[in-house]
């Protein structure tokens, strides 16, 4: 595939855009999707570690720290959680005494919930992520989309085929094997896994990067858009 032939083509509805602190999901499915993917890639679930060691009886809480120029992601989280239960959305502060100046990151908190602890206890094996059976068969675009926006990158070398990767560097070999069979059973995109020293990534392959970008398009929030801009023709 050639770097001219790469577009990223009309503008679209986008589902995720707009008036998103309006945006109800009655969905239960939908629900554990968004949460599980959300929870996996970026944002994860947490038990506060009481002295007693009665973690068994305490809920998940979700929370998220990401740079504020992707608050309309943030904001997006934001509001798929507040279906289940109340969050807060707060500047987080740099503790850093280095004096380098940090871009500014927001830290997004839920409150606890049983919803929460559910997810949590797929997700998490002795407190260390794992990839979930049955959030891979909730796998579709929208899923993917999330995949790339808080955990994807992307770069156009001079002469060379486009390169979109998954830093899934922080799951198995065989995780990321089941993350690539889900993303072509329900998607059609085909992705190899590469390794970087003790880690493996996912990197789609160059005659499936055009599928990969019409497929995450409509689902990808404006701040995250820069990441398939790279691979425009000039």
């Amino acid at each position: 595939m050639k770097t001219r032939n790469i577009l990223l083509g009309q503008s679209r509805a986008n589902p995720v855009l707009g008036s998103v602190t309006t945006m109800i999901y009655t969905d239960k499915k939908q629900l554990v999707k968004l949460i599980s993917y959300m929870s996996t890639f970026d944002g994860g679930l947490y038990v506060v570690n009481r002295k007693d060691r009665s973690n068994k009886n305490v809920n998940a809480q979700f929370i998220m720290n990401m740079r504020a120029e992707n608050l309309d992601y943030i904001k997006w989280v934001q509001t798929v959680l507040e279906n289940i239960t109340g969050t807060e959305l707060v500047l987080r502060k740099d503790y850093n005494t280095d004096g380098y100046q940090r871009a500014t990151q927001m830290r997004l908190y839920s409150k606890r919930h049983p919803f929460l602890t559910k997810i949590r206890d797929r997700i998490y094996i002795d407190n260390h992520k794992v990839i979930d059976p049955h959030m891979l068969k909730l796998m579709d675009a929208e899923a993917l989309a999330i995949i790339f926006m808080t955990d994807g990158s992307s770069k156009l070398a001079q002469g060379k085929y486009p390169d979109i990767s998954l830093s899934t560097h922080g799951h198995s070999y065989a995780d990321n094997m089941s993350i690539s069979k889900a993303i072509y059973d329900k998607l059609g995109i085909r992705s190899n896994i590469n390794r970087n020293k003790q880690y493996y990534y996912l990197r789609i392959k160059s005659s499936d990067v055009q599928l990969f970008i019409d497929t995450v398009l409509p689902y990808m929030k404006e701040s995250f858009l820069y990441k398939l801009k790279r691979l425009a023709p000039v």
